[in-house]
């Protein structure tokens, strides 16, 4: 139901981050954001919103 590659992002993040001070936890954070906003399942998840239909996600 959800894009694959955001959640794998996320819970990389997660692990990544947990502990870290601000500055470097943001950055994981960040690194994290950059791999989905260019991804093909941003691009799905926006046109399948835009469509009013349920995405079908490449997963890449």
């Amino acid at each position: 139901r959800n894009s694959p590659v955001g959640l794998r992002a996320a819970k990389r993040a997660l692990r990544l981050g947990h502990g870290l001070d601000l500055r470097t936890g943001l950055e994981v954070e960040d690194a994290a954001w950059r791999s989905v906003a260019f991804s093909g399942d941003r691009a799905e998840g926006v046109a399948a919103f835009n469509e009013k239909r349920r995405p079908e996600w490449p997963g890449v």
